[in-house]
């Protein structure tokens, strides 16, 4: 007997707004009520706006045109809908034990930005991180490896390094060294 199991429509909304859309330039600063950011936000490789979290406790923001704006409520409308549950379980790791919600959640434009802003700053620990160690995802694992090495900078080093690394995990292949998204 199988089971089937379900799927977070939450986390399945934010892959696709991740895969659909790029942050680049995160900048963060110290708010009266956290911490504050912003980052510019890309649709194939063309700027179309602006996200901010002013770390004054209110919502972030997506500053954009009026089409790119349409645009995006219109990707998000595309998503699917999200149990409450969902959203807690992937935000705290952990069930949701106040009162269960009958309704599903649609994704809206401060969703949106959320995910957009807390993946401009993953992006910028990795590339903190990539300065001092060199990380690696292997096939058929789900993590990062950590090697304390500086990632070479000529591509004939990358090369060799590559092939060092190969050699130290066998018999599993390299699906992407994460340093080279920052060379």
């Amino acid at each position: 007997m199988t089971t089937k199991t379900k799927v977070n429509a939450y986390v399945q909304g934010k892959m696709e707004i991740r895969k659909a859309f790029s942050v680049k330039g995160y900048k963060s600063w110290r708010g009266r009520e956290g911490i504050g950011a912003e980052s510019t936000l890309y649709k194939d490789g063309k700027q179309i706006g602006w996200l901010l979290d002013e770390g004054n406790g209110g919502e972030v923001a997506l500053r954009a045109t009026g089409e790119n704006f349409r645009m995006v409520k219109d990707f998000l409308a595309t998503l699917p809908k999200y149990e409450f549950d969902d959203y807690w379980k992937e935000q705290y790791e952990e069930d949701w034990d106040g009162e269960k919600k009958s309704e599903l959640e649609s994704w809206e434009v401060y969703d949106f930005a959320n995910v957009m802003l807390e993946e401009a700053e993953e992006q910028a620990q990795l590339k903190k991180t990539c300065r001092t160690k060199i990380l690696v995802r292997y096939e058929g694992e789900t993590g990062l490896r950590v090697f304390h090495a500086k990632w070479p900078k000529d591509a004939y080093g990358q090369l060799m390094m590559t092939s060092q690394l190969v050699k130290q995990v066998q018999p599993n292949v390299i699906v992407e060294v994460i340093n080279k998204r920052f060379d």
